[in-house]
């Protein structure tokens, strides 16, 4: 394969012109405007929406008990994306430490994924791919690792991160992929690849496999970084900012697309075993469909697979297969709690939706963002980030500063809890503690 150097204009320019829509071209590299007036709808609000099954009005939200989560290695905390029902008391959190990771999210730059944790360390990134690793227990920071290239010294639009075996895999907004010591962030290899990345890689059983902005699953050697394996989606005229890490279960690898794509492959050798594809809902828009792909990270649960576009679909397909089982009219791009028989999830129109994993049946919905009183000005929508499932609650980090506490069996938000700024990415769970990446640049951890 021919290989190019990739500088931060071509990055940038690449990006540019492959970028455009939600939480892409208007945040990221226009000029900073002024607000016009008006009542703001969500483009996908046109879309057919869901309703409660009042069928399901006296079932039970049975969920599996409880269970510790020591380490969150990997973006979506396992590497099927489906960490389970955490035993953690949500009521009472509150911060135990905090510390800046660096420069956040602003007009032309973007962090991309969430914290990870392994064992006793937490690793994150600042929106120029600096790279930092933090004590659990007492928030010091261990060390940092500037993963910008000699020649260039802005960066662009953060990395994301997967820990495996002692050492840190880095996938970065300038093309390349980066192995570091854990313990000491010490540099292992570096590899570049065709284009620069917007997401998380993932790592499992030696091979790392990462989504390139050139719509392309790539699967390296995590020992040296050497190419195993490629397969080239759909082409298409922009994608999302975060690019979603795909699950593995077994030999298998699910990856989404940007395209709405939803691919199975042999993790061995990218052989193809099914594919699908998220389409719109009816009523959405194709110009908007066209830049509505895959965005929230697919789930494995019990050979099923979860996929949310956003378009306005979430679908579920068997994973041996590729049988689509289910698709309902809500679609989102933040990744879904699921644990038994459950899926909850944060439709692109900010609502919270609880829904049968086998049949796609709507328990409850919840409306995130509360109306205004009568005769006050309605205030800025909250966006929310991935739920996080923990002792029968969900949390639900957003925009707004705060994170909501809802009860599983009836949607119902039980309580509030402060945080250290906005949150839309997605939180993590690790040895007793909640963490999350403020878009101001902000690591904390939460603690009962």
């Amino acid at each position: 394969m021919t290989r190019m150097t990739i500088t931060r204009r071509a990055a940038l320019l690449a990006a540019t012109g492959m970028l455009a829509g939600c939480d892409t071209l208007d945040d990221i590299f226009a000029s900073r405007k002024d607000i016009l007036p008006g009542e703001r709808r969500s483009v996908l609000e046109m879309e057919k929406p869901v309703s409660v099954d009042e069928g399901l009005a006296a079932r039970p939200v049975d969920l599996p008990p409880p269970a510790p989560i020591a380490d969150w290695p990997q973006a979506g905390g396992t590497l099927d994306h489906s960490p389970g029902h955490a035993a953690l008391r949500l009521e009472g959190l509150r911060q135990a430490w905090s510390g800046s990771v660096g420069t956040g999210t602003a007009y032309r730059r973007r962090m991309t994924t969430g914290p990870i944790a392994s064992a006793d360390t937490v690793f994150a990134s600042d929106a120029y791919g600096v790279v930092s690793a933090w004590d659990l227990a007492r928030g010091g920071r261990r060390w940092r690792f500037d993963t910008r290239p000699e020649d260039d010294d802005v960066g662009a639009l953060g990395v994301g991160c997967a820990f495996d075996g002692g050492t840190l895999y880095i996938a970065t907004g300038m093309a390349e992929v980066i192995a570091l010591d854990a313990g000491n962030g010490t540099l292992r290899w570096r590899t570049r690849l065709s284009a620069p990345m917007r997401g998380a890689p993932t790592v499992a059983e030696g091979r790392i496999f990462v989504l390139t902005l050139d719509n392309q699953l790539n699967a390296l050697s995590a020992e040296d970084g050497h190419k195993l394996w490629s397969f080239q989606g759909q082409q298409v005229s922009a994608v999302p900012l975060g690019l979603a890490a795909p699950a593995v279960e077994g030999d298998t690898l699910v990856a989404g697309f940007p395209s709405g794509e939803l691919v199975a492959l042999r993790t061995a050798d990218g052989r193809v075993v099914w594919t699908e594809a998220l389409s719109a809902a009816p009523g959405v828009d194709r110009g908007i469909a066209d830049i509505a792909g895959v965005h929230a990270l697919p789930v494995i649960s019990d050979g099923r697979v979860i996929a949310l576009g956003m378009g306005g679909t979430t679908m579920v397909v068997d994973l041996r297969s590729g049988r689509r089982l289910w698709e309902r009219n809500v679609g989102g791009g933040v990744t879904p709690a699921v644990a038994g028989d459950w899926i909850f999830l944060v439709s692109a129109t900010q609502r919270l939706v609880a829904m049968t994993r086998d049949t796609g049946q709507v328990r409850w919905i919840t409306e995130l963002n509360p109306p205004a009183p009568a005769g006050r000005k309605v205030p800025e929508p909250a966006r929310f980030a991935a739920p996080l499932l923990a002792n029968g609650q969900l949390l639900v980090p957003g925009s707004g500063g705060e994170a909501l506490i809802v009860g599983v069996n009836d949607g119902a938000i039980a309580g509030r809890l402060s945080l250290p700024g906005p949150v839309t990415l997605a939180p993590a769970t690790a040895g007793g503690a909640v963490l999350v990446l403020s878009d101001d640049g902000t690591l904390a951890a939460l603690r009962g």
